[in-house]
C-alpha cells in the first residue's frame, strides 16, 4: 500500500514540529544555563533529545512507506524569558500544539483509511499525554514553591538527576 500524497504531507509537517520543538527546547535549555539553573538546563536538553528522537521515528515510519523527507526551516524559538515558570508555561503550549498536530495527523490518517499511520501513531498519542502530564507536573511543583528561591534550587537540583528514558 503507497502512502497517499496527503499523509506523506501531513507526516512531513509532524517531522518539522518535533524539529522544531527540538529547538525551542535548545534555547529554553540555554536560558537556563546562562542564568545558573543547570538541573533545569539539563532536564530541559533531555527533552530536546526526545523531540529529535520523535522525528527520528517519523523519519522512518515515512521512509518504510514509501515517502520522501521535506525539511522546513525551523522558526527562531522564543529564548528570552522573565522567570522559570515561564520557562515551562511556554514549554506546556508547545507540547499542546504538538498533541494537536498528533491528533490531527491520526483524524486525516482515520478518513484516508490508513490503517499502518493510525496504528503507527497510537505510539505518539500515549506519548504526548506523559509529556504533557510531565510539563502540568513540573508546573504544579513551581507553583508550590512560589516565591522561595531555597524550593526553587531544590527543584532545580532535583530535576538534574533526571535520566534519559530508554525504550
Amino acid at each position: 500500500m503507497t502512502l497517499d500524497t496527503k499523509i506523506e504531507e501531513a507526516l512531513n509537517h509532524q517531522i518539522n514540529q518535533e524539529m522544531a520543538a527540538a529547538y525551542s527546547y535548545l534555547a529554553a535549555s540555554a536560558w537556563f544555563d546562562e542564568n545558573n539553573f543547570d538541573g533545569f538546563s539539563k532536564w530541559m536538553d533531555l527533552q530536546r533529545q526526545e523531540e529529535l528522537e520523535h522525528a527520528g521515528k517519523l523519519i522512518d515510519y515515512l521512509h518504510d512507506r514509501g515517502g520522501k523527507l521535506s525539511l522546513e526551516a525551523v522558526q527562531k524559538p522564543k529564548a528570552e524569558f522573565q522567570s522559570v515558570m515561564e520557562v515551562f508555561e511556554s514549554a506546556l503550549r508547545n507540547e499542546e500544539n504538538n498533541t494537536r498536530s498528533i491528533h490531527a495527523l491520526y483524524k486525516l490518517s482515520a478518513e484516508q483509511d490508513d490503517y499502518p499511520t493510525q496504528s503507527f501513531l497510537k505510539w505518539f498519542i500515549d506519548e504526548q499525554v506523559e509529556e504533557e502530564r510531565t510539563m502540568n507536573d513540573a508546573i504544579g511543583m513551581l507553583e508550590l514553591a512560589g516565591d522561595d528561591r531555597s524550593a526553587l534550587l531544590v527543584l532545580n537540583q532535583q530535576m538534574g538527576q533526571r535520566r534519559p528514558e530508554t525504550d
